[in-house]
Protein backbone atom coordinates (compact mmCIF):
# COMPACT_ATOMS: atom_id res chain seq x y z
CA UNK A 1 0.00 0.00 0.00
CA UNK A 2 1.31 3.56 -0.85
CA UNK A 3 1.95 6.14 1.37
CA UNK A 4 -0.29 8.34 0.04
CA UNK A 5 -3.65 5.80 0.18
CA UNK A 6 -2.07 5.42 3.94
CA UNK A 7 -2.37 8.87 4.42
CA UNK A 8 -5.42 9.35 2.35
CA UNK A 9 -6.76 6.13 5.15
CA UNK A 10 -5.85 7.80 8.01
CA UNK A 11 -7.51 11.21 7.53
CA UNK A 12 -10.68 9.45 6.48
CA UNK A 13 -10.72 7.22 9.94
CA UNK A 14 -9.65 10.32 12.30
CA UNK A 15 -12.61 12.65 10.23
CA UNK A 16 -15.25 9.50 11.24
CA UNK A 17 -13.77 9.17 14.93
CA UNK A 18 -13.98 13.08 15.16
CA UNK A 19 -17.35 13.17 13.71
CA UNK A 20 -18.54 10.64 15.92
CA UNK A 21 -17.34 12.32 19.19
CA UNK A 22 -19.59 15.25 18.27
CA UNK A 23 -23.14 15.18 19.66
CA UNK A 24 -25.29 15.12 17.40
CA UNK A 25 -26.97 18.29 16.28
CA UNK A 26 -30.10 16.94 15.56
CA UNK A 27 -30.42 14.93 19.19
CA UNK A 28 -28.95 18.50 20.96
CA UNK A 29 -32.11 20.30 19.22
CA UNK A 30 -34.56 17.59 20.17
CA UNK A 31 -32.81 17.78 23.99
CA UNK A 32 -33.24 21.56 23.83
CA UNK A 33 -36.82 20.98 22.66
CA UNK A 34 -38.00 18.83 25.07
CA UNK A 35 -36.62 20.88 28.26
CA UNK A 36 -39.08 24.32 26.45
CA UNK A 37 -42.06 22.10 26.19
CA UNK A 38 -41.44 20.78 30.05
CA UNK A 39 -40.97 24.30 30.83
CA UNK A 40 -44.15 25.19 28.76
CA UNK A 41 -46.52 22.35 30.14
CA UNK A 42 -45.36 23.91 33.78
CA UNK A 43 -46.02 27.52 32.97
CA UNK A 44 -49.77 26.27 31.54
CA UNK A 45 -49.88 24.59 34.88
CA UNK A 46 -49.76 27.43 36.56
CA UNK A 47 -52.10 29.62 34.80
CA UNK A 48 -54.43 27.15 34.97
CA UNK A 49 -54.26 27.31 38.76
CA UNK A 50 -54.78 30.89 38.81
CA UNK A 51 -58.14 30.23 36.14
CA UNK A 52 -55.86 32.68 33.62
CA UNK A 53 -57.12 30.14 30.94
CA UNK A 54 -55.94 32.32 28.07
CA UNK A 55 -52.34 31.99 29.14
CA UNK A 56 -52.09 28.29 30.04
CA UNK A 57 -53.77 28.06 26.57
CA UNK A 58 -51.13 30.16 24.77
CA UNK A 59 -48.43 28.00 26.89
CA UNK A 60 -50.00 24.48 26.10
CA UNK A 61 -50.35 24.91 22.86
CA UNK A 62 -46.55 25.87 22.86
CA UNK A 63 -45.74 22.79 24.61
CA UNK A 64 -47.61 20.48 22.40
CA UNK A 65 -46.45 21.98 18.95
CA UNK A 66 -42.59 21.44 21.02
CA UNK A 67 -43.47 17.53 21.50
CA UNK A 68 -46.94 16.39 20.73
CA UNK A 69 -47.96 14.23 24.10
CA UNK A 70 -51.12 12.74 25.07
CA UNK A 71 -51.64 14.63 28.78
CA UNK A 72 -50.18 17.68 26.75
CA UNK A 73 -53.09 17.61 24.05
CA UNK A 74 -55.86 16.63 27.07
CA UNK A 75 -55.02 19.77 29.25
CA UNK A 76 -54.90 21.72 26.00
CA UNK A 77 -58.55 20.20 25.56
CA UNK A 78 -59.74 21.32 28.61
CA UNK A 79 -57.87 24.93 28.43
CA UNK A 80 -59.75 25.11 24.95
CA UNK A 81 -62.92 24.95 27.06
CA UNK A 82 -62.45 26.76 29.84
CA UNK A 83 -61.19 29.60 26.83
CA UNK A 84 -64.68 29.21 25.61
CA UNK A 85 -63.10 27.64 22.31
CA UNK A 86 -65.37 25.05 22.12
CA UNK A 87 -65.18 23.64 18.96
CA UNK A 88 -61.18 23.15 19.05
CA UNK A 89 -61.86 21.72 22.92
CA UNK A 90 -63.84 19.08 20.87
CA UNK A 91 -61.52 18.01 18.53
CA UNK A 92 -58.78 17.97 21.17
CA UNK A 93 -60.87 15.40 22.90
CA UNK A 94 -61.56 13.59 19.72
CA UNK A 95 -57.84 13.14 19.32
CA UNK A 96 -56.94 12.15 22.99
CA UNK A 97 -59.41 9.40 22.19
CA UNK A 98 -57.31 8.15 19.85
CA UNK A 99 -53.83 8.07 21.41
CA UNK A 100 -52.06 5.30 22.33
CA UNK A 101 -50.62 4.76 26.12
CA UNK A 102 -53.18 6.61 27.83
CA UNK A 103 -55.27 4.83 30.93
CA UNK A 104 -58.52 3.72 30.29
CA UNK A 105 -59.82 6.74 33.26
CA UNK A 106 -58.24 9.45 30.99
CA UNK A 107 -60.00 8.00 28.04
CA UNK A 108 -63.43 8.04 29.63
CA UNK A 109 -62.82 11.39 31.03
CA UNK A 110 -62.50 12.58 27.75
CA UNK A 111 -65.37 11.08 25.88
CA UNK A 112 -67.32 12.47 29.17
CA UNK A 113 -65.98 16.01 28.03
CA UNK A 114 -66.52 15.54 24.66
CA UNK A 115 -70.82 14.44 25.51
CA UNK A 116 -71.01 17.78 27.28
CA UNK A 117 -69.54 19.37 25.17
CA UNK A 118 -71.08 18.78 21.61
CA UNK A 119 -74.76 19.74 22.15
CA UNK A 120 -73.26 23.17 23.68
CA UNK A 121 -71.62 23.82 20.41
CA UNK A 122 -73.55 27.08 17.99
CA UNK A 123 -74.19 26.09 14.63
CA UNK A 124 -74.55 28.64 11.73
CA UNK A 125 -76.17 28.25 8.35
CA UNK A 126 -75.59 31.04 5.77
CA UNK A 127 -78.37 31.95 3.37
CA UNK A 128 -76.96 33.80 1.14
CA UNK A 129 -79.29 35.29 -1.88
CA UNK A 130 -78.01 35.81 -5.16
CA UNK A 131 -74.18 34.20 -4.77
CA UNK A 132 -72.05 34.76 -7.72
CA UNK A 133 -69.07 32.73 -9.36
CA UNK A 134 -66.18 34.39 -7.60
CA UNK A 135 -67.61 35.70 -4.72
CA UNK A 136 -65.88 35.00 -1.26
CA UNK A 137 -67.26 33.96 1.70
CA UNK A 138 -65.71 34.36 4.87
CA UNK A 139 -66.42 33.34 8.34
CA UNK A 140 -64.69 35.51 10.70
CA UNK A 141 -61.09 35.14 9.27
CA UNK A 142 -61.31 31.76 7.46
CA UNK A 143 -62.67 31.48 4.09
CA UNK A 144 -65.32 29.18 3.49
CA UNK A 145 -65.41 26.86 0.78
CA UNK A 146 -69.17 26.19 -1.45
CA UNK A 147 -69.20 22.41 0.26
CA UNK A 148 -69.95 24.68 3.61
CA UNK A 149 -72.30 27.19 2.52
CA UNK A 150 -75.94 25.97 3.21
CA UNK A 151 -74.42 23.49 5.65
CA UNK A 152 -74.51 23.89 10.05
CA UNK A 153 -71.02 25.03 10.36
CA UNK A 154 -69.92 24.62 13.85
CA UNK A 155 -68.62 28.26 15.39
CA UNK A 156 -67.77 29.38 18.91
CA UNK A 157 -70.43 31.00 21.52
CA UNK A 158 -69.85 34.99 21.16
CA UNK A 159 -69.53 37.28 18.50
CA UNK A 160 -69.09 36.31 14.54
CA UNK A 161 -69.24 38.35 11.32
CA UNK A 162 -69.95 36.63 7.63
CA UNK A 163 -68.24 38.82 4.84
CA UNK A 164 -69.05 38.42 1.25
CA UNK A 165 -66.79 39.92 -1.24
CA UNK A 166 -67.04 40.94 -5.06
CA UNK A 167 -65.08 42.30 -7.68
CA UNK A 168 -66.38 45.96 -7.63
CA UNK A 169 -68.43 45.99 -4.97
CA UNK A 170 -67.42 47.12 -1.10
CA UNK A 171 -67.60 43.96 1.22
CA UNK A 172 -70.54 43.34 2.83
CA UNK A 173 -70.34 42.36 6.21
CA UNK A 174 -73.13 40.31 8.41
CA UNK A 175 -72.38 40.55 11.87
CA UNK A 176 -74.25 37.98 14.41
CA UNK A 177 -74.23 36.54 17.67
CA UNK A 178 -73.79 33.00 18.59
CA UNK A 179 -75.14 31.52 21.67
CA UNK A 180 -74.60 28.31 22.87
CA UNK A 181 -77.01 25.09 21.99
CA UNK A 182 -78.56 27.14 19.05
CA UNK A 183 -78.73 26.45 15.41
CA UNK A 184 -79.24 29.16 13.60
CA UNK A 185 -79.86 30.81 9.96
CA UNK A 186 -77.64 34.21 9.06
CA UNK A 187 -79.59 35.95 5.57
CA UNK A 188 -77.28 37.66 3.29
CA UNK A 189 -78.69 39.34 0.27
CA UNK A 190 -75.92 40.05 -2.32
CA UNK A 191 -78.12 39.68 -5.29
CA UNK A 192 -77.09 42.70 -7.93
CA UNK A 193 -80.02 44.50 -7.50
CA UNK A 194 -79.42 44.82 -4.08
CA UNK A 195 -75.44 45.45 -3.94
CA UNK A 196 -74.96 48.00 -6.72
CA UNK A 197 -71.12 47.77 -7.73
CA UNK A 198 -69.56 51.02 -6.81
CA UNK A 199 -68.60 54.14 -8.84
CA UNK A 200 -65.42 56.31 -8.56
CA UNK A 201 -66.89 58.31 -6.05
CA UNK A 202 -69.65 56.73 -4.30
CA UNK A 203 -69.58 55.70 -0.68
CA UNK A 204 -69.50 51.83 0.29
CA UNK A 205 -73.62 50.69 0.39
CA UNK A 206 -74.79 50.40 4.20
CA UNK A 207 -74.50 47.17 6.01
CA UNK A 208 -77.87 44.33 5.84
CA UNK A 209 -78.62 41.12 7.40
CA UNK A 210 -79.86 39.51 10.49
CA UNK A 211 -80.08 36.43 12.07
CA UNK A 212 -83.30 34.19 11.76
CA UNK A 213 -84.70 31.17 12.87
CA UNK A 214 -82.73 31.43 16.12
CA UNK A 215 -84.56 28.78 17.91
CA UNK A 216 -84.24 27.57 21.04
CA UNK A 217 -80.78 27.01 23.06
CA UNK A 218 -80.02 23.79 24.06
CA UNK A 219 -79.66 23.14 28.06
CA UNK A 220 -76.10 22.00 29.02
CA UNK A 221 -74.39 22.36 31.77
CA UNK A 222 -71.45 24.71 31.94
CA UNK A 223 -67.89 23.12 31.74
CA UNK A 224 -66.76 25.70 34.39
CA UNK A 225 -69.50 24.18 36.95
CA UNK A 226 -68.04 20.19 36.59
CA UNK A 227 -65.03 19.48 34.09
CA UNK A 228 -63.11 16.67 34.56
CA UNK A 229 -59.66 18.78 33.54
CA UNK A 230 -56.35 17.03 34.13
CA UNK A 231 -53.50 18.81 35.30
CA UNK A 232 -50.29 17.15 35.63
CA UNK A 233 -47.80 18.43 38.26
CA UNK A 234 -44.81 20.61 37.10
CA UNK A 235 -42.71 18.53 40.12
CA UNK A 236 -41.70 15.52 38.37
CA UNK A 237 -39.87 12.30 40.06
CA UNK A 238 -37.64 10.74 37.66
CA UNK A 239 -37.26 6.56 39.37
CA UNK A 240 -35.65 3.93 36.44
CA UNK A 241 -35.05 6.73 33.84
CA UNK A 242 -39.52 6.68 33.74
CA UNK A 243 -40.57 10.53 34.28
CA UNK A 244 -43.32 10.38 36.87
CA UNK A 245 -45.95 12.40 37.97
CA UNK A 246 -48.97 13.29 39.72
CA UNK A 247 -52.09 13.78 37.87
CA UNK A 248 -54.82 15.88 39.34
CA UNK A 249 -58.43 15.68 37.72
CA UNK A 250 -59.92 19.30 38.65
CA UNK A 251 -63.28 19.31 39.48
CA UNK A 252 -63.46 23.78 38.80
CA UNK A 253 -66.02 26.46 40.04
CA UNK A 254 -65.40 29.98 39.44
CA UNK A 255 -63.41 30.48 42.73
CA UNK A 256 -61.60 27.50 43.13
CA UNK A 257 -60.28 24.06 42.38
CA UNK A 258 -60.24 20.84 43.85
CA UNK A 259 -58.25 17.95 43.26
CA UNK A 260 -59.83 14.82 43.17
CA UNK A 261 -58.36 11.45 41.61
CA UNK A 262 -55.42 9.08 42.67
CA UNK A 263 -51.93 10.09 41.35
CA UNK A 264 -50.86 8.39 38.24
CA UNK A 265 -47.79 7.51 35.98
CA UNK A 266 -47.35 9.68 32.75
CA UNK A 267 -43.95 9.71 31.19
CA UNK A 268 -43.64 13.68 30.64
CA UNK A 269 -41.22 15.47 27.80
Amino acid sequence: MTRGVLQTAFIMLWALATWMGQPAPAQAQTAAERSLARQQFQDGVAAARESDWERALEAFQRSYELLPRPLTLLNLAGAYAQAGRLVEAAEAYRMFQHEDDVTDRQRQDAEDQLHEIEPRIPHVRLQILGLEDGDVVTLDEYQLSSAALDEAYPVDPGEHSATIERNGHAPRVIPFTAREGVEQEVLIDVRAENWVALGPDEPPPPLGGDPIDEGEPVASTSIAEDPVFWIVLGSILVAGGVAVGLGVGLTATPETFRGNTSPFRVELP
